[in-house]
């Protein structure tokens, strides 16, 4: 067995191109639960895209083969050609993972990851006539869809899941912010007008200010280092919040969950610094991600 000294240089060598990016955590987090147990793990990756996590623990952990493969779940089949060519040796599925029948045809798994996943289920219930994700909905979709998903790990395997969380309190709180430049104040605009999951309400004030609701500077500061670049255009439908806390810990236990660890990661703080002033006193930064690692009871 490698040292907790290899370790650390192995992953500082292997994710500098990830340097900043809440995936480099997961990466981490799951290596350290894949050395305490018994490699190789029998790994699932719902949502896997090109396969950047899922295909970086199997490299350095190993992998089962055949029906015991690791595999990886997306419904893009562009991201999947390159996780295939990059990772022979992980099954990928072209698919949906809140397809309850799929799941339950893969058999058990060591190790599940739900990495900025679960957000896309609760977009997905976006609402033509109401014109903006039909919250109610949306929270259903996502605690069947995990609800399923749980039925995958084995009693005594672990998940870890990534995603937006929704700040604590009324999200119908009033706040003031106040943009540091004016291309900050004119990318918020930018934001206003073309955000597809919930309407963005504000009130103008005096000095490039803006009263707003908690949820919706929530949305804004999460989405803000995509403004002006050409991923906007598929960020711009997706909502990262769905969950607060207390929500996301309930759901954990309704399906047999202990959690091990629940942390919070502001990867672009100093970067919201830069582009907004909040005015309000005694209120922060929104929680940008939180990350959550759990145990399935036995």
């Amino acid at each position: 067995m490698q040292s907790e000294s290899f370790w650390s240089f192995y992953w500082e060598t292997r994710l500098q191109y990830l340097q900043g990016q809440g995936k480099s955590e997961v990466i981490l987090q799951a290596s350290r639960l894949i050395r305490e147990t018994n490699p190789p793990a029998r790994i699932l990756e719902a949502g896997c895209g090109e396969a950047q996590i899922i295909g970086a623990l199997v490299e350095a952990h190993g992998s089962l083969t055949g029906e015991q493969s690791s595999v990886g779940i997306d419904r893009d089949s562009k991201a999947l050609a390159v996780a295939r060519q990059k990772h022979p040796t992980i099954h990928f599925i072209e698919g949906d993972f809140t397809d309850h029948q799929l799941l339950q045809s893969l058999g058990k798994f060591d190790l599940l990851l739900l990495v900025n996943a679960l957000h896309h289920v609760f977009s997905d219930a976006f609402d033509p006539e109401l014109g903006e994700i039909n919250e109610s909905q949306g929270k259903a979709n996502v605690r069947s869809s995990f609800s399923g998903l749980a039925q995958t790990i084995k009693p005594g395997g672990y998940l870890i899941l990534f995603d937006g969380l929704e700040s604590l309190g009324s999200p119908d709180t009033l706040i003031q912010i106040r943009f540091q430049t004016t291309e900050a104040w004119q990318k918020f605009q930018t934001f206003a007008q073309e955000y597809k999951p919930f309407k963005i309400l504000y009130q103008v004030l005096p000095n490039q200010g803006v009263q707003l609701s908690l949820r919706d500077f929530t949305r804004y500061v999460t989405k803000i280092i995509f403004l002006g670049k050409h991923l906007w255009e598929r960020e711009r439908h997706e909502s990262y919040q769905y969950f607060n806390e207390t929500e996301m810990c309930q759901m954990f236990t309704e399906n047999n969950f202990e959690i091990l660890e629940f942390r919070l990661i502001n990867v672009d703080y100093d970067h919201w610094l830069q582009e907004v002033e909040i005015l309000t006193p005694a209120v922060d930064f929104p929680p940008e991600h939180a990350i959550i690692t759990a145990k399935k009871n036995e």
